[in-house]
């Protein structure tokens, strides 16, 4: 079965020199998760928790991205829009996923207010009322692409309305 469009939420490691990816949560439109897995990484050992709530120690368990890649691939094979917030591609397709001929839908792109720090996530939730939890520790995947998800519908409300 096509999926028109799927939500994605990756999160990275950090510094962005050596950025991996260690959670990716691919889900449908009807918050139907189709991927939602923690990567141990290849090359970066320690980051900040605090830009993603995930511990280097929650991944020396898991496998690495590269385990998953064929799966991953095959979900993105099944559509044509992507839609996420601050879009991560550079990093999956460094990874060899494909997305070429894929429409990317990044919600921060129209939801951009200062350009700066304040244009996060929990900002976009806060504007379109979705309760996201303030405890980044307790986020998970699924968490993310939820909220994008309603966000997204709320947009397209909003657009619809707006006439355009």
């Amino acid at each position: 079965m096509k999926n028109k469009e799927l939500i994605y939420w990756a999160d990275l490691t950090g510094p962005a020199v050596l950025d991996e990816i260690v959670r990716l949560t691919i889900m449908d439109t009807n918050n139907n998760a189709l991927f939602n897995h923690t990567f141990n990484t290849r090359l970066v050992d320690w980051w900040c928790s605090d830009l993603n709530g995930i511990s280097p120690d929650d991944t020396y368990n898991e496998k690495t991205f590269s385990e998953y890649k064929d799966e991953i691939q095959s979900i993105f094979n099944d559509t044509s829009k992507l839609i996420t917030f601050n879009s991560s591609t550079f990093f999956l397709e460094k990874q060899g996923i494909n997305l070429s001929n894929k429409q990317i839908d990044d919600l921060a792109d129209p939801f951009r207010v200062t350009g700066d720090e304040n244009d996060t996530i929990d900002n976009l939730c806060a504007y379109y009322g979705y309760p996201l939890s303030d405890n980044i520790y307790s986020r998970t995947g699924i968490d993310y692409t939820r909220a994008i998800n309603y966000c997204f519908h709320e947009m397209e409300n909003y657009r619809k309305a707006q006439g355009n």
